[in-house]
């Protein structure tokens, strides 16, 4: 600041200029803000109250506890679905039993009365196989309260021979009963001594041996099967329409044995040899009786 004094200078001085570091007499202060980090003391002298200040709730605590409400709501939900009578199972359709009576799947099941979400299907399924006529099985959910189990039971497909008695069985072996196959059905006729029960399994060796013989046979010989025997110590016996028998042995090998005894009953018509039987059992050195 200059200050200029209104009176003759004197003579012989030269002007001084004064700066002043310090404010003039009178000259107003600049208000200065006091941020204090302390939350707010007390005011001088102790007198006043404290005042606590809390957090204003923001958007990330309201979606918390829309998202707790709505969980709660769901699991609330979930519980009376499973405890509920609405999903219990009280109806069991069965489809496609002809033999098996539809009371018998149902109790064999065990479901009745579960509850749709927890009903073990699969040993439920597991059991079902268990019974000698059933070939497949499925089970489907229909919601609220119904299942539908769908089997599919063994076909007959031919006649297992045994002591004198004749079985049904189907192409995988299993004994079906006594019933009798439609007519024409493969014939297998078992040295084997004892009976059988349903839902037993015979040789499937002798029975994928028939199975071949009795499709291959009628193309490449032109003629029919009248009969497949399974000796035992000898293996498989065929006997065709026109009274021939052949011996083939165990049943591998079966379309070779076949082709070589069609060459060797060709070779025997051009010769004119005769025979009733031939034994394949040793591949291509074939034996004419």
């Amino acid at each position: 600041m200059i200050i200029r004094r209104k009176r003759r200078p004197q003579q012989g001085l030269p002007r001084m200029i004064v700066r002043r570091g310090r404010p003039t007499v009178g000259e107003k202060a600049p208000r200065m803000i006091v941020r204090r980090s302390g939350g707010g003391g007390q005011p001088p002298g102790g007198g006043g109250r404290r005042i606590l200040r809390f957090p204003r709730p923001g958007r990330r605590w309201f979606l918390g506890l829309a998202f707790a409400g709505v969980m709660a709501t769901l699991g609330g939900a979930l519980y009376w679905a499973w405890a509920s009578p609405f999903f219990r199972i009280n109806n069991i359709e069965v489809a496609g039993n002809e033999r098996i009576g539809a009371d018998v799947i149902v109790t064999s099941t065990g479901l009745l009365g579960e509850s749709m979400f927890t009903a073990d299907l699969a040993t439920a399924q597991k059991v079902l196989y268990q019974q000698p006529l059933i070939h497949s099985v499925h089970i489907e959910r229909h919601w609220p309260a119904k299942l539908r189990v769908v089997i599919e039971e063994r076909k007959a497909w031919g006649i297992w021979e045994q002591s004198g008695v004749r079985y049904t069985i189907d192409r995988d072996g299993v004994v079906l009963g006594t019933v009798a196959p439609a007519a024409g059905s493969p014939v297998i006729r078992s040295s084997a001594p004892g009976s059988l029960r349903q839902g037993e399994r015979v040789d499937y060796q002798a029975v994928d041996a028939a199975a071949e013989i009795y499709e291959r046979l009628p193309r490449q010989l032109g003629t029919t099967v009248t009969e497949v025997a399974h000796l035992a110590g000898k293996g498989v016996l065929v006997t065709t329409a026109a009274g021939e028998t052949a011996l083939l042995g165990d049943s591998s090998s079966i379309a070779y044995k076949l082709a070589v005894w069609a060459a060797l009953r060709r070779e025997a018509e051009l010769q004119g040899i005769n025979y009733t039987s031939v034994d394949l059992r040793y591949g291509n050195r074939p034996v004419l009786q």
